[in-house]
């Protein structure tokens, strides 16, 4: 048996200060360091009188080494160190450091077979310590005299270098060291992997979460929108989105999607993608909501338990608040699940909390959705708040999740974006990084700003038709004048034949008056027919030999959107066509 003499208590070098910042790499290379120390830890000085750790620095930046031997000029990270002896502690390479195995050397064998090495008598005047001198002087000023080496490896992925030193006045290293330090080596490997799981789940989610935030919102004439969210280390999945709807309309969603980490980030994307199918159906925000909880719902069945949704209606869950905005009436509305908020500075500064009907997280109820609305006069400011992370402390209650209306305005972090909001800036970023500023570091949710724009009159124009045949032709010339006011003369024969045909739809199947109205947007010519019937068009492919069923295919060619927009009382048929440079 090898055994060891009494031995001082181990000291171990620190852990480089770059690793104490709060960055999500920082904190998983923190962890990565810290299974090294407690490898080092349980070695020394029970097994041996120094030992070390390097681990790859792929690790360090997130990457999967590749499986197999390590042959080539790879770097290595000295991620822990610890001795029974402080003047080994004093000369030893510093913890953090970089570092490469070079060829030919006990070290750089064993990466290479990926078997460990025991050198019971380490001889100093041995050829390969010239090829690795910081090493080399390690040995030298320690006195060390046996030697152990250890690839640390999981399912043949090379993680790291685990090698173990007996100094002056131990006994030399034997095979039942080496089987010691085989155990705890495969024991800490296993470790060294979960922590670099971590670390790729980690920057997957990262990756996900973050990519709303490269997203510039889409120009539109309704309003001038912008972003903001908390602190980049946030592990809740947040996302907002700016969405063009028929009508010159824009839709404003914020949400926050339950859990962590890399499910909470894909059932993210899966709701913005959702929502974006959604609102090309110009359904009103109660309607969308509904839809997307039966949506939340079905897909939480699939996931598994600890991924599910809480079915406590007070704990968080997922959330979103959905507002459309009309330029035309300069008025949203709104609708809610969970507790988002929005807040609105009037141009004079004022600032109110409309108030939300409530409703619970998406998925955990089933009572029907409620829509609220509210004045936006044009140049109003509407701050979007994003609802609860459900990452909190044990100690710190949630917010209800179906609190009243009244609570928006009561709770102290609306108090705060609204002293925030007081005085708009006219930048809209600079205005979110004030508003977020705001709050503290680890209390910032993911805001979306919107400075909203109204349509001149001069650019809406409509009139209302009885339901007879001989409308038609009044349609024709009523939008035939329209366009020529508005100097789009090039666009008077494409609208003729685009207004006959839906007019001529509404007349055959509703009986109730007609609409007609067209809006010059900066873009694009809206035309919009509303009729009192709630069957819409169905465009299909006539035969050769019909003599009908063509207007939809033609008004399809002469325009470059068109769709349905469905209302309490019928329906608006619209289309789209692009303003001449």
């Amino acid at each position: 048996m090898n055994t060891m003499t009494s031995r001082p208590t181990a000291r171990r070098t620190a852990v480089p200060s770059a690793l104490s910042s709060p960055t999500p790499s920082a904190v998983l290379s923190r962890k990565l360091f810290q299974a090294a120390q407690n490898l080092t830890g349980a070695a020394v000085p029970t097994l041996a009188d120094a030992s070390s750790v390097d681990v790859l620095e792929q690790l360090l930046r997130g990457e999967v080494p590749p499986p197999g031997p390590v042959h080539g000029s790879e770097q290595f990270r000295c991620a822990a160190f610890a001795t029974t002896r402080e003047d080994v502690a004093r000369s030893a390479y510093a913890v953090g450091g970089t570092s490469h195995v070079p060829h030919a050397t006990p070290f750089r064998q064993s990466l290479s077979d990926l078997r460990p090495r025991l050198i019971r008598h380490l001889s100093h005047s041995s050829r390969w310590l010239a090829r690795d001198p910081g090493r080399a002087r390690l040995i030298r000023e320690a006195g060390a005299h046996s030697l152990i080496v250890l690839p640390l490896t999981v399912r043949g992925v090379v993680l790291g270098l685990f090698v173990l030193y007996r100094l002056a006045g131990s006994n030399p290293f034997g095979e039942d060291s080496l089987q010691e330090a085989a155990r705890l080596a495969n024991r800490a490997a296993l470790t060294l992997d979960t922590v670099r799981r971590r670390i790729e789940e980690d920057a997957l989610a990262r990756l996900l979460r973050h990519s709303p935030e490269a997203e510039e919102p889409p120009a539109v004439s309704a309003l001038e929108a912008a972003h903001g969210r908390g602190p980049a280390e946030a592990s809740a999945a947040h996302w907002y989105d700016v969405l063009p709807l028929s009508g010159a309309r824009v839709a404003l969603v914020v949400g926050t999607a339950t859990g962590r980490g890399v499910p909470a980030a894909v059932a993210m994307h899966q709701l913005r993608a959702v929502i974006t199918a959604l609102s090309a159906l110009d359904l009103p925000p109660d309607e969308l909501l509904a839809r997307l909880d039966d949506v939340v719902t079905r897909l939480d069945r699939r996931r598994p338990a600890p991924y599910r949704q809480p079915l406590d209606r007070n704990q968080p869950g997922t959330s979103c608040l959905y507002v459309i905005y009309d330029p035309t009436t300069e008025r949203c509305v709104a609708a809610r699940a969970g507790d988002p908020s929005v807040l609105v500075a009037d141009p004079d500064g004022e600032v109110t909390t409309p108030r939300l009907a409530p409703h619970s997280a998406l998925g955990t109820g089933d009572e029907p959705f409620e829509t609220t609305e509210f004045e936006t006069p044009a140049g109003s400011t509407l701050l979007l708040r994003g609802g609860s992370t459900g990452i909190r402390e044990q100690h710190e209650p949630h917010p209800p999740q179906c609190a009243g209306a009244d609570d928006d305005a009561d709770d102290p972090t609306t108090e705060r974006l609204r002293e925030a909001m007081i005085h708009s800036a006219p930048h809209l970023p600079r205005l979110a990084d004030r508003v977020l500023r705001h709050l503290p570091l680890d209390r910032r949710p993911p805001v979306l700003l919107a400075r909203t724009r109204a349509l001149d009159p001069e650019d809406v124009a409509a009139v209302t038709l009885p339901p007879d045949p001989a409308t038609v032709s009044t349609a024709r010339a009523w939008a035939g004048r329209q366009l020529a006011a508005w100097l789009l003369d090039d666009l008077a024969y494409d609208t003729a034949l685009v207004v006959s045909e839906l007019v001529t739809n509404a007349v055959r199947y509703s009986g109730g008056p007609i609409g007609l109205r067209l809006i010059r947007d900066e873009r694009v010519l809206i035309c919009e027919v509303s009729d009192t019937s709630g069957a819409g068009p169905h465009p299909y492919r006539p035969r050769a030999t019909d003599e009908g069923g063509r207007g939809l295919t033609i008004v399809g060619r002469l325009t470059q959107h068109q769709g349905t927009r469905y209302t309490s009382s019928g329906k608006t048929v619209w289309t789209e066509q692009s303003l001449p440079e």
